[in-house]
């Protein structure tokens, strides 16, 4: 495999290169590590799952990865919303992550904003939704 299958598209880097523009505005309004850490694995994980890694999966270096289990556990919960509106399948999108640090955190009995990682996982769907909107309008004009 080539080098370039592996780079990721300019929009989805931008989409990253965000993430500390909000962790800093979280901080201001909730200034607790636990809260922006938790926050920053909701928004990674959600962004992990919007991309196309099937040229990376199929490496066998990949094959029981870390992100390989984030994107099927996404497509595993989302799978059986595949006749549902955009609208819905974007409110579902937010749970996955919070439902896997919600069970972490539980079953270690830690006393953590589990909140947090929803809320991480909601901006960055309002992120594509914001983009999406702005991208149909752009091409209607």
């Amino acid at each position: 495999m080539k080098f370039q299958s592996f780079l990721i598209p300019r929009r989805k880097v931008i989409e990253l290169c965000l993430l500390p523009i909000f962790l800093v505005v979280a901080y201001f309004i909730w200034p607790e590590i636990e809260v922006l850490s938790l926050f920053a694995f909701g928004y990674i994980w959600n962004w992990t799952a919007s991309n196309d890694l099937t040229a990376l999966f199929e490496d066998r270096r990949y094959r029981m990865s870390m992100l390989k289990m984030v994107v099927n556990l996404q497509n595993l919960i989302l799978k059986p919303f595949g006749w549902a509106p955009e609208i819905v399948k974007r409110i579902i999108r937010v749970l996955p992550a919070g439902i896997f640090w919600y069970l972490v955190i539980y079953l270690n009995e830690s006393h953590m904003p589990w909140w947090a990682t929803f809320l991480g996982s909601a901006v960055f769907e309002l992120l594509l939704l914001e983009i999406s909107l702005f991208k149909k309008h752009k091409e209607s004009v």
